[in-house]
């Protein structure tokens, strides 16, 4: 089992969102994987969150940390292919 995590700061580009999926296809069922993202990019929330359905990722926990960054615990589907 592996850990993860994505830190995302600032504006997210059209090229940052294909960066991220490439990253997410890496991560294999078993392993534990952590998104953290600042304010300025917690605007792209609802793609980034988008971009998790359609690779199977569910999102087991999810808050704020002490330092104000929103995180996302994830888990990836053990069905791939639906």
């Amino acid at each position: 089992m592996s850990e993860y995590k994505m830190d995302i700061n600032g504006m997210i580009g059209l090229s940052d969102y294909s960066n991220i999926h490439d990253y997410i296809s890496i991560i294999d069922r078993n392993d534990n994987f952590t998104i953290t993202l600042d304010d300025s990019a917690k605007i792209s929330l609802d793609i980034i969150q988008s971009i998790l359905k359609d690779s199977k990722f569910s999102i087991t926990s999810e808050g704020v940390d002490n330092q104000g960054k929103y995180y996302m615990s994830l888990h990836k589907s053990k069905y791939d292919e639906l």
